[in-house]
């Protein structure tokens, strides 16, 4: 028999005490260990379709065991172990009106079977038949059996009837009863409360059951959750510390309270204390304010664990309030400097101060620490991609030479450690791999990452971007036009697709008006202007091609592929001087060096001879 606890916003399950007292002793789903031995009287052959049929079932392969167990019925209907694992089978796969007829039988043969009985009483529940299921029950009360299993059903059957107060009373009247399952009681009522969106009454609800069973952990949890949910915020964090008191969670030490020790519950204690379980309830309602209010003090008096104040740092952080968060990593780091988590918060900080140089060296720690640690490897990747950028164009490749290895490094480990879901962390082992020279991991990555339909426009022309640095121009080209068909008005993908073509000398007219559509929506974009002065250039246009470029350099002054292009429109036109100081200025901010000192050795000796 399932029950129904159903406490979503309160996140609690049905306590393990109730479950088992609702247990079958001829529950098929038991193992075949508990029915191993077949009857003397059982053919060998229909013994072993049994045995097969109940090894499937156990192991929840319904559809393959059924026609073995219908096989076995048939031969053998007198065979209790097999009619049960026969109607088992049937019910799983739906077929309801036949596993009540085996169940009809069996109980017919054993009318004074609970667990038959609580067995068609929940097949007639499932089939709709809701006052069939409560006269097997109520027979079974008639018969005297009060146990808890019973009363919980005929209750859960109560309240989907639509007498749920009904079922509230039923299941008073059992706490009155079974003085030792109160607490179970109480949770199935609030199960009920929850259900009904009653929810109002679920805090005096678990004040009167924590009155009776003040040991169980989950009525203070319910009791405190609902205070929350209702707006009752100081008792909430009352009801917290205090239950923290009584079982010795967070700061309070054991034996503080009622002055007889920590009570042995039985049943798991929040990981960190209820005062932690609060916050977290008010979190998840988007409520950080107030988890921040609860967990702040707590972290001030040193009385906050390492992970609680972890996520306490991450929801400052989150909020903007960077001198609290990080105060709160120096606190961190006094108390666990081996925590890798503490370096990735201060690294944090820094990145949010925009000190680069700051945040990479506490990354480096944190990848230290923890080095299986995905998210602190992937900061690390944006660290040092970042810093890159920050540094003048120059210096950036070289200080990316000498970096490259490490970059290498972190993506490869990375990549060995995040999700294929994880889209972002495909994003930026994207940019790591491309950076650190291996292109074709670069692309793989770019293209889990066009699964977001946020990344997606990015991620694509990366992509296509990587693709035409490896020469497979038809890889890049149709991951561009996919764009160009899924946004057909976005400027930079017509940009980029009408530079492609521009590059492979492919189609200009079309290059050139999808670059226009470009500048016409950003006039002063420089990687536009270079665009359509490189189309020009392709065309012949020289005259045209140097005026955009011109403006393209004034807008990207150290940008090397706008110089290169710039340099090799001075060429074309004849301004060799010019041209020989612009491919130098773009060799000095990082262009490609093969390429430009092979333009260079053609021209100097020219420029030379002309001085």
């Amino acid at each position: 028999m399932r029950f129904f606890l159903l406490l979503a916003v309160f996140g609690l399950a049905l306590s393990p005490r109730l479950s088992s007292a609702a247990a079958l002793p001829d529950d098929p789903a038991g193992g075949a260990a508990a029915v191993a031995v077949p009857d003397e009287n059982v053919p060998y052959g229909v013994a072993a379709s049994w045995l097969l049929g109940h090894r499937l079932l156990a192991e929840g392969r319904t559809a393959d065991a059924l026609p073995l167990l219908h096989q076995a019925y048939r031969s053998q209907p007198e065979a209790t172990a097999i009619a049960l694992d026969f109607q088992a089978a049937l019910a799983a796969e739906g077929y309801l009106r036949d596993a009540l007829t085996v169940m009809d039988k069996l109980v017919l043969d054993f009318p004074d079977s609970t667990s038959f009985r609580l067995r068609r009483s929940s097949l007639l529940a499932r089939s709709g038949n809701d006052a069939g299921a409560l006269a097997d029950l109520r027979q079974l009360r008639a018969q005297g059996d009060e146990s808890l299993a019973l009363l919980v059903a005929e209750a859960s059957l109560l309240d989907e009837g639509g007498k749920t107060d009904r079922a509230l009373e039923l299941l008073r009247e059992g706490v009155a009863r079974n003085p030792e399952a109160a607490g179970d009681l109480y949770l199935e009522m609030a199960g009920i409360l929850q259900r009904r969106a009653r929810t109002a009454e679920l805090a005096p609800l678990m004040a009167e059951a924590i009155a009776v069973a003040p040991d169980r952990p989950a009525l203070w949890l319910v009791r405190l959750r609902a205070l929350a949910a209702e707006g009752h915020d100081t008792e909430a964090a009352a009801a917290a510390r205090e239950a923290d008191l009584r079982f010795g969670t967070g700061a309070a030490a054991p034996g503080v309270g009622d002055g007889e020790g920590v009570p042995d519950t039985g049943e798991d204690l929040p990981a960190d204390s209820f005062v932690v379980e609060l916050a977290d309830f008010y979190a998840r309602q988007q409520k950080v304010d107030k988890a921040i209010a609860l967990l702040l003090p707590m972290s001030e008096r040193g009385e906050l664990q390492l992970n609680p104040s972890l996520w306490l740092g991450r929801m400052l952080l989150g909020t903007g309030q960077e001198a609290a968060g990080s105060a709160l990593v120096e606190r961190m780091l006094a108390r666990w400097p081996e925590a890798a988590r503490a370096w990735f918060l201060k690294g944090k900080v820094a990145e949010n101060g925009e000190d680069w140089n700051a945040a990479l060296r506490s990354y480096r720690k944190a990848v230290e620490l923890g080095p299986d640690d995905g998210e602190v490897r992937l900061a690390c990747i944006r660290a040092l991609l970042v810093a890159r950028e920050k540094q003048p164009a120059g210096a950036a490749e070289a200080a990316l030479a000498e970096r490259r290895r490490e970059l290498m490094d972190h993506c490869v480990a990375a990549a060995a450690l995040i999700q294929e879901q994880d889209t972002g962390g495909h994003m930026i082992l994207g940019y790591g791999f491309r950076a650190a020279g291996d292109l074709k991991r670069a692309a793989e990555n770019f293209g889990l990452a066009a699964a977001d339909e946020e990344l997606r426009l990015g991620a694509l022309i990366q992509k296509s971007l990587c693709h035409d640095d490896l020469g497979e121009d038809a890889e890049a080209r149709e991951d561009l036009e996919r764009l160009r068909r899924e946004f057909p008005d976005n400027a930079e993908v017509a940009n980029t697709l009408g530079y492609c073509l521009a590059e492979k000398a492919l189609d200009l007219d079309r290059a050139e008006q999808m670059v226009r559509q470009a500048l016409a929506a950003d006039p002063g974009n420089g990687a536009y202007l270079d665009s359509l002065g490189w189309v020009l250039y392709r065309q012949g246009r020289f005259e045209g091609a140097l005026d955009y470029l011109i403006q393209a350099v004034n807008v990207l002054p150290e940008d090397p592929v706008i110089l290169e292009h710039l340099g090799m429109v001075l060429k074309a036109s004849g301004q060799r001087d010019q041209a020989v100081d612009v491919l130098r200025r773009a060799l000095s901010f990082g262009g490609d060096a093969e390429r430009l000192k092979g333009v260079l050795r053609e021209l100097e000796p020219a420029a030379a001879g002309k001085r």
